[in-house]
C-alpha cells in the first residue's frame, strides 16, 4: 500500500498497491479538536472524518444489539455496556481495517453516506493505525500481531456448557451432570452462577449452598472422575460488608465512587487472585466466569459508567473502556503464574482490543428470550469475531423471560440451540419460570431435538478443534461472515444473518 501526505493541509490518502483509493481524509472539517476539561484534566474531544466509497461495507467495532450488520448509514457508540462489547476495529470490505486507538467513549458516524466521522469524548490527539489486508483475514491477523495472539483452550471448552441462574447447592451440580450422563447426552462443563457466596467477595460459600453437600472440593472432584469440568462465578464488585472489600479499600485499592476493585491497579490484581479466584482455583474449579466486567456499578449509570472516575492508571474518562481488559488480564496472568499443567478459559461480559491473549471468550450479556432478540444476535456475534476477537457466545434462549412450559418458548429454544450448536462456545444459561434449564426441560419432542444437536456438536469435534488450532496458530477466524470469504460479492457484504462455521459448513439459522 501507499500513503501519501498532503503538505497543503496534512490529510492523509491511502491506496492499494495499484494506487486505487482505500480511505481518504476528508478536507471538509479535518482533525478537528476542541478543548474540554474532564475530571480536572485538560483534554481535547476531537474527531475526523473520511471520504469512504459509495459501495464499502463497514463491520466490526465490538458486539452492539441493534441488529445492524452493514454498519453503513448508522452511528455506534463505543462505550462498554451489558450487552455492548466497545472493540474499536473497524474493517471493511475494500480490505482495510482502522483501529481507532482510544479507550475513551468514542462514536462511529455514518449518517451522511458520504462521511465517516470517528470522534472521542477524551484525548490528547487524534490517534489511529490502518491497517492493509487484502484480505480480511489478513487484516485480523495483523490486528492480533498488534495486539496478541489467542491460546488454544482446552478441548473440553469447545463441548458443551451447561448452566442456569442458578444451582444453589454443588450437589445440584452433581445431580445435573448424572443425569446428562443417564441420558446419553454429552456434557463437558457445568456452570456455578452467582450467589454462592456468604459475602460477595469473599471466597466462603453461603451456608445454604453447603447443604447437603458441604465438601465443594470433593464434589469437584467428582465431577471430574465423570469427566465434567465446573466453572464458577466471581465478581469485580464487593459487597461493602465483605472482608476483601474492606481490606482493599483501606489500601486503596477499591475504585473511589465505586463498589468494584480497581482493575488496572497491579497490586490490586494480585490480591483479587491471592485472596479470591486464587482459592477458588485451589479448590478444584477448572474456570472462572467474570460477570459484569464492564463494571457494570448500578449507580444509574448504564455505560461508560468509569467515565467519571479516576483510576490507578489514569483519568476515568480517558481509559473508561479498558477495565475488562485488565479484570482477564489479571485472572489470566496469575493463572499462568500459578501453573502450566491447566490451560486457562475465562468467560466474560465484556472485552477491549487485546482481550484474546487472555484464554477470554465472551457471551452477548443479559439478553431478553424473545425471536426479535435472537435474530439480533447473530448480527453481533458475527461483527464481533470481525473485530479480531475470536471467541463469542451467547445465552441460549435469551437471559430472562423464558418459560420451558410454553410451547412457544420451546420453539425459541430450541431453535436458539440449533444456532448454538455452531457458535465457537456453546453454552446454554438463563432464569427461567420452572427453575430449570436442561436439555429435559422442555418436554421430550423438544428434548429429542436438543440432544441430536449436542451429538452433532461432538461429531464435529475433531473439525472444530482443528479450526480453533488455526485460530490460534493462523489468525484464523472461526465464525465467519459471509463478507469475509466474499467481499466482492454485493450480495454477501449484506448478509448478517447467514456464516461460515470454519471452512466448510454454512450455517443458516431459522430465526
Amino acid at each position: 500500500m501507499s500513503v501519501d501526505i498532503d503538505l497543503r493541509m496534512g490529510l492523509l490518502p491511502f491506496r492499494d498497491p495499484n494506487g486505487k483509493p482505500l480511505l481518504q481524509e476528508s478536507p471538509r472539517v479535518p482533525r478537528r479538536y476542541v478543548p474540554v476539561e474532564v475530571n480536572g484534566e485538560s483534554l481535547y474531544r476531537v474527531d475526523t472524518r473520511f471520504f469512504p466509497d459509495a459501495l464499502e461495507g463497514f463491520y466490526g467495532l465490538g458486539q452492539h444489539q441493534s441488529g445492524v450488520f452493514d454498519y453503513r448509514g448508522a452511528v455506534i457508540e463505543l462505550a462498554q455496556a451489558n450487552t455492548n462489547i466497545a472493540i474499536p476495529l473497524l474493517v471493511s470490505t475494500l480490505g482495510y481495517g482502522l483501529l481507532w486507538n482510544t479507550a475513551a467513549k468514542s462514536y462511529f458516524d455514518n449518517r451522511f453516506p458520504t462521511e465517516l466521522k470517528l470522534g472521542s469524548e477524551a484525548a490528547d490527539a487524534i490517534d489511529y493505525y490502518f491497517l492493509y489486508g487484502p484480505s480480511m483475514d489478513r487484516i485480523i491477523q495483523i490486528y492480533r500481531t498488534m495486539t496478541g495472539h489467542a491460546p488454544l483452550f482446552g478441548r473440553w471448552a469447545y463441548g458443551f456448557v451447561q448452566s442456569k441462574d442458578r444451582y444453589t447447592s454443588a450437589k445440584q451440580l452433581l445431580d445435573v451432570a448424572a443425569r446428562y450422563r443417564d441420558h446419553q447426552a454429552p456434557l463437558d462443563l457445568i456452570v456455578q452462577d452467582w450467589f454462592w457466596w456468604k459475602r460477595q467477595g469473599d471466597p466462603e460459600y453461603s451456608a445454604a449452598y453447603l447443604k447437603p453437600w458441604p465438601d465443594v472440593p470433593a464434589a469437584l472432584r467428582r465431577l471430574h472422575a465423570e469427566h465434567v469440568h465446573a466453572m464458577i462465578s466471581v465478581w469485580a464488585k464487593f459487597d461493602l460488608r465483605s472482608r476483601n472489600y474492606r481490606e482493599m479499600k483501606r489500601r486503596g485499592w477499591i475504585i473511589p465512587g465505586a463498589d468494584v476493585y480497581d482493575a488496572t491497579n497491579p497490586a490490586a490484581r494480585d490480591y483479587y487472585w491471592r485472596r479470591l479466584v486464587g482459592v477458588k482455583f485451589a479448590e478444584g474449579w477448572d474456570a472462572f466466569w467474570l460477570d459484569s466486567s464492564e463494571p457494570e456499578i448500578w449507580n444509574g449509570q448504564s455505560d461508560a459508567t468509569l467515565d467519571s472516575l479516576h483510576l490507578a492508571i489514569g483519568n476515568g474518562a480517558r481509559y473508561t473502556n479498558i477495565y475488562p481488559l485488565m479484570h482477564a488480564g489479571g485472572v489470566h496472568d496469575h493463572w499462568r503464574q500459578t501453573t502450566d499443567r491447566k490451560r486457562v478459559f475465562i468467560l466474560t461480559r465484556s472485552g477491549f482490543l487485546g482481550l484474546q491473549r487472555y484464554a477470554a471468550a465472551v457471551w452477548s450479556g443479559d439478553v431478553i428470550g424473545n425471536w426479535m432478540t435472537f435474530r439480533r444476535q447473530i448480527a453481533a456475534g458475527l461483527n464481533y469475531q470481525m473485530s479480531g476477537l475470536p471467541y463469542w457466545t451467547t445465552d441460549i434462549g435469551g437471559f430472562s423471560f423464558g418459560n420451558p412450559k410454553d410451547p412457544a418458548y420451546r420453539e425459541l429454544f430450541v431453535r436458539w440451540f440449533e444456532y448454538g450448536a455452531f457458535c465457537p462456545i456453546f453454552r446454554v444459561h438463563g432464569t427461567r419460570a420452572s427453575g430449570d434449564n436442561a436439555l429435559w426441560s422442555y418436554g421430550k419432542q423438544a428434548q429429542s431435538i436438543l440432544t441430536k444437536y449436542d451429538v452433532l456438536r461432538y461429531r464435529l469435534m475433531p473439525y472444530i478443534y482443528s479450526v480453533a488450532w488455526q485460530v490460534t496458530h493462523n489468525g484464523y477466524t472461526m465464525m465467519r461472515p459471509l463478507a469475509m470469504d466474499f467481499p466482492n460479492d454485493p450480495q454477501a457484504r449484506d448478509i448478517g444473518n447467514q456464516f461460515l462455521f470454519g471452512p466448510s459448513i454454512l450455517v443458516n439459522p431459522v430465526t
